[in-house]
């Protein structure tokens, strides 16, 4: 199935705000009215400042966004309510401008490329730009994991994210030397690769939590620009083609709490009539009042008030809030690992059947788009969890094998660490709905980048 949607789910290709700037300036720290007569700060108060931001940046990535408060921010930067309303309103302005900084760095690291050509200089720039992506998503995770709940209290931060995503397509578009794309196709060709990039380090995070040998970074990025040099420029055996590792990585399991949610299955067909309707109608607002509030804002009081049910109603088919998103989970997992499965083979040349990509590739967008934030908010819930988060980590793997006996008769590469791409690639594809240029974006990708077509 498509690898469980973190917090950067329905982000654009980068998650960083602008502040509000012509391309992510930065500002000086000011002091704001009325603290001060006088708002700038000197370098102590940077560096109080900057305090801050980095104990948010700690609490976002224990508590999640919803549960962050500035009474939590405070506590871990040891400094006073007082001091922190100095430089911010609120944790709203502490993310803005914790992705105002993402944003900066996104920036340099892509003025910094090199020339973008097909040869062995135009890989190793490829190799550079997507190690200090890398370097970034690391330091900021946190921030990454948070991005989808904070867009979603914050109108801001959504938008903001999705003009400086274009501004970075269209620096990296300037340093591409020659490609047989046209710009109205190379344009989404480069957004969702810069989508797919951000969503392979989570993938690769999340494997290795439960593998940590197996899917070594380098080796992972190594795979990322083998992927986007192929894409841009086609097959290349002695520039963009790396070995596979010495050993296959190995299978991970679910844990017994999912292994027997996955067995049970649907068991409605045992209720009668009446109780279909009671738990359809507690499953489908508790879908809606989860994905808009988010795993930890929930109350089943919410739940029953949505559903117009009581409380005995939700006791007599759930024990709580946790089995009510878990049963949501599996079914939103069921309906993407159907879709994974049913992915075209080549035709019978050994050729992409491009026809039959692109209306699995429509049907997988409509399926995962739907399922795509309840799979979310289930790993909103793992992450404090170690148990629910190996099966994460599992239901990952399960995906990535998908993907590897689709890649494996192409004979070529390192298909393993390749297969987290594309799985990478396809969660990036499904989290919205997608317009036909993202979906021939997603099908070049696919058949140039992964099969090297």
């Amino acid at each position: 199935m498509a690898p469980p949607q973190t917090g950067s789910d329905r982000a654009p290709a980068t998650i960083a705000v602008d502040d509000q700037l012509p391309d992510g300036e930065a500002t000086s720290a000011v002091r704001r009215a009325p603290f001060s007569e006088n708002p700038e700060v000197g370098a102590r108060g940077q560096r109080t400042q900057q305090r801050i931001l980095d104990a948010a940046q700690q609490v976002f990535g224990e508590r999640g966004y919803h549960r962050s408060g500035i009474a939590h921010i405070t506590k871990v930067a040891g400094c006073s309510r007082a001091t922190f309303y100095q430089y911010f309103s609120g944790k709203e302005d502490v993310f803005r401008q914790l992705t105002g900084q993402v944003a900066r760095q996104l920036r340099a690291s892509t003025e910094a490329l090199s020339a973008l050509t097909d040869d062995l200089d135009g890989w190793r720039a490829t190799r550079a730009w997507v190690g200090r992506h890398a370097d970034i998503y690391e330091r900021y995770e946190p921030v990454f994991h948070a991005f989808q709940a904070a867009s979603d209290s914050d109108e801001a931060v959504a938008p903001a994210a999705a003009r400086t995503a274009e501004r970075n397509v269209a620096r990296f578009r300037s340093k591409v030397a020659s490609t047989t794309l046209p710009p109205r196709k190379l344009d989404p060709v480069l957004s969702l690769l810069m989508e797919c990039l951000t969503r392979a380090h989570e993938t690769a995070r999340l494997l290795r939590s439960a593998a940590p040998d197996a899917y070594p970074r380098e080796r992972v990025e190594d795979a990322l620009a083998d992927v986007m040099h192929r894409t841009l420029f086609g097959l290349r055996a002695d520039v963009n083609v790396h070995p596979p590792a010495a050993c296959r990585p190995p299978t991970l399991a679910f844990g017994p709490v999912m292994r027997d949610a996955l067995r049970r299955g649907d068991t409605t067909h045992e209720l009668t009539a009446a109780g279909r309707r009671t738990f359809t109608a507690l499953v489908d607002s508790g879908r809606d009042v989860f994905v808009t509030r988010g795993y930890h804002g929930t109350r089943i009081d919410d739940v029953v008030v949505a559903a117009g049910l009581s409380h005995g109603a939700f006791y007599r088919y759930f024990e709580g809030k946790e089995q009510l998103a878990q049963t949501l989970a599996v079914r939103a997992m069921r309906n993407v690992s159907t879709s994974l499965i049913e992915i075209p083979g080549p035709a019978h040349d050994g050729s992409p059947d491009r026809a039959a990509l692109r209306r699995w590739l429509r049907r997988y967008n409509a399926t995962q788009a739907t399922e795509a934030a309840m799979i979310r908010v289930w790993v909103d819930a793992t992450l404090e969890d170690p148990t629910l988060r190996a099966d994460s980590a599992a239901a990952t793997d399960w995906g990535r094998r998908v993907m590897t006996r689709f890649l494996r008769p192409r004979d070529f590469g390192d298909v393993d660490t390749e297969a987290v791409v594309m799985l990478a690639l396809l969660s990036a594809f499904g989290t919205r709905e997608r317009p036909a240029a993202m979906t021939d974006a997603a099908a070049h990708i696919i058949e140039r980048g992964l099969l090297g077509r």
